[in-house]
């Protein structure tokens, strides 16, 4: 795989793929396998783990081994989204899986584009994770929906705050 006209890390691309991913997505997305409108995203069709697409028809049904398709394709289209707005010497394996679980949330953008991923380019990794799950005053970071606090998004923002902690850079 190719991302930036270079050649991704082996163990990044193994890292999208792993089981790791797939658990650590399915847990804060779960697996739905019908379309829904999701209320958090103001009705937004959402299906299997977390897949948006103004597009789909919501009550439209699918497989277990459809959606497991398209967490995969999900994994890696976020995936290499996070690699091509990262400094790939600060990034680990495990780093990528919480980037990437935070870049399906908020968006491909919202993540590149945060003060996390800035601070992580910049090579202050700690101050990267934390600013995934709080602001530099402490309050909650990436935790609201519609305005309103939610306790399950920074529970999810504490998760992947620990994935992008954990580890050496590759």
């Amino acid at each position: 795989m190719n991302v930036r006209g270079k050649l991704v890390p082996a163990a990044l691309i193994a890292a999208l793929t792993s089981p790791l991913a797939y658990m650590t997505l399915e847990r804060w997305e779960g697996n739905v396998l019908e379309v829904y409108a999701d209320h958090l995203a103001s009705g937004l069709p959402t299906y299997c783990a977390g897949r948006t697409d103004r597009n789909a028809v919501v009550g439209t049904k699918l497989t277990s081994d459809q959606c497991t398709e398209v967490n995969k394709a999900t994994l890696i289209e976020y995936g290499t989204a996070v690699l091509g707005c990262t400094e790939w010497s600060n990034i680990t394996p495990r780093r990528l899986v919480g980037l990437t679980i935070f870049a399906i949330n908020v968006g491909k953008a919202g993540a590149c584009n945060s003060q996390a991923v800035k601070a992580i380019n910049a090579g202050d990794i700690t101050r990267g994770c934390n600013l995934i799950a709080t602001k530099p005053n402490g309050q909650p970071n990436w935790s609201t929906a519609g305005g309103r606090y939610v306790q399950g998004l920074q529970n999810r923002r504490q998760a992947e705050r620990a994935l992008c902690l954990s580890g050496q850079p590759v």
